[in-house]
């Protein structure tokens, strides 16, 4: 009994240290980055379940499975507590040189000209705190603080209709609107993720009227469920579409939800990055019409974009990919392979709209990736926030350095509450500018 009891322990031991070590540095790195902290008492455990084993061990001196299960286990624990401590190590630095990157993107008083009559909160000094951390996003708390109006059809399709969450706060007042769009490599994802609605709720709170989208996905085989995209392969066009005609959505109905129909954000992480992004920045191309509705300069202008770990170049990012699952999403949502579509690669990358000529409609930027990025690699950002510098337009790149993709899906982890309280100061400040700009053209 004793020695299956110890098997077990040692197997415990080597699957966790398997897990720390090797599969941090891949996609699941961005959750054991940000939650190891809860799973720490595993090699813990397996410690404790050893010391007595080895009182054994030390009666009876020679080599044997004990101490094998001690080595292992105190190795995990090391393992465990060195990778547990890596962003917590370093959140204190990163939030200094956050605090930097912001004043040089939008200047070194920029608190200063944030409006006080504005109806949104925001954090006026940052500071990691463990307490918000070990609380979590307080689901149920957020949701009693905000009011929601849930699965309303924004667009009407053939297939099956498009839907949308609103959130909105109870208190009285009109609130700048933010259209939220989920991630998921365009084959996956949904406003009803826990994750996306946490994101959603918490803006509510702070005093934003937030729109939860679906769009169309694309259909991968054999990774879609059945019955999970009723929609026959749309494409980055249709899902361009999708978000335009929420955002004319939002915009028609901001007063029923009290919103501010002169005050619109586009909020995305990953594929839902690259798409607010191509919307933002083409929101004149012909190619991206809404079928049946014709969008005007007033319908679809944009007071601010944020960006986690976007798509910014499909022309690179396709290159980055041998025969997988990420090249096949690609050339699914792009409507081919690279040879196929070259023109199409272009079209559909946010980064070539990014030219002097059309510099005057792009709007403020919000970046935020993770420099250990294994899905979307960092550069992709860095070489779209390059651009943005080079036609000197306002945009903020913060680059987390221990974060993979997905950061913030732990949202109140070390890098997810420090980003999410620089972007509460990026979009206070773009509202105040925006008023300011106002204030300046009907003065004169």
């Amino acid at each position: 009994m004793l020695l299956a009891i110890t098997i077990m322990e040692l197997t415990m031991a080597a699957v966790w240290l398997f897990l720390i070590v090797f599969l941090s540095s891949s996609f699941f790195g961005a959750y054991i980055s940000e939650i190891s902290l809860w799973f720490s008492w595993i090699p813990i455990a397996n410690i404790i379940v050893a010391i007595p084993f080895m009182i054994r061990f030390s009666q009876e001196p020679q080599p044997n499975i004990d101490f094998i299960l001690l080595i292992v286990s105190s190795l995990a624990f090391l393992v465990t507590f060195l990778r547990i401590m890596i962003p917590f190590l370093q959140v204190r630095k990163t939030n200094t040189e956050f605090g930097e990157a912001m004043k040089s993107a939008l200047g070194e008083d920029y608190l200063d000209k944030i409006d006080p009559n504005i109806n949104s909160r925001f954090y006026k000094e940052v500071k990691f705190k463990l307490i918000r951390y070990l609380r979590g996003s307080q689901i149920r708390k957020l949701k009693q603080r905000v009011k929601s109006e849930e699965s309303i059809t924004y667009r009407f399709l053939r297939d099956k209709d498009l839907k949308l969450h609103v959130y909105y706060p109870k208190r009285e007042g009109i609130f700048p609107v933010v259209v939220f769009v989920h991630g998921g490599g365009w084959i996956s994802g949904s406003k009803d993720e826990k994750s996306n609605i946490a994101v959603c709720l918490m803006l509510a709170n702070l005093g934003y009227c937030v729109y939860n989208i679906d769009y169309r996905l694309t259909r991968l085989e054999p990774f879609a469920k059945k019955g999970e995209h009723p929609h026959d392969h749309p494409t980055i066009r249709e899902m361009i579409s999708d978000v335009r005609s929420a955002l004319l959505f939002a915009k028609r109905n901001a007063s029923k939800y009290k919103g501010n129909p002169d005050e619109f954000f586009l909020f995305g992480r990953s594929a839902g990055a690259h798409l607010v992004l191509l919307t933002a920045f083409s929101c004149f191309e012909d190619f991206f019409k809404i079928e049946g509705i014709q969008c005007t300069e007033k319908d679809v202008e944009i007071t601010g974009v944020i960006a986690f770990y976007p798509i910014t170049d499909l022309y690179e990012f396709y290159r980055l990919y041998g025969l997988s699952p990420v090249r096949l999403a690609i050339e699914k949502t792009v409507g081919g392979t690279l040879e196929e579509k070259e023109e199409l690669y272009k079209l559909f990358s946010p980064i070539s709209y990014i030219t002097k000529e059309r510099a005057a409609n792009i709007p403020p930027i919000f970046i935020a990736a993770g420099k250990q990025d294994k899905i979307v690699s960092v550069k992709q950002s860095e070489e779209l926030f390059k651009k943005l510098k080079k036609y000197d337009l306002t945009s903020v790149l913060l680059e987390l350095p221990w974060a993979n993709h997905i950061f913030d899906f732990v949202m109140y982890g070390p890098g997810g509450q420090i980003v999410f309280e620089y972007l509460t100061q990026f979009l206070v400040w773009t509202l105040s500018i925006k008023k300011l700009k106002e204030g300046v053209v009907e003065h004169e």
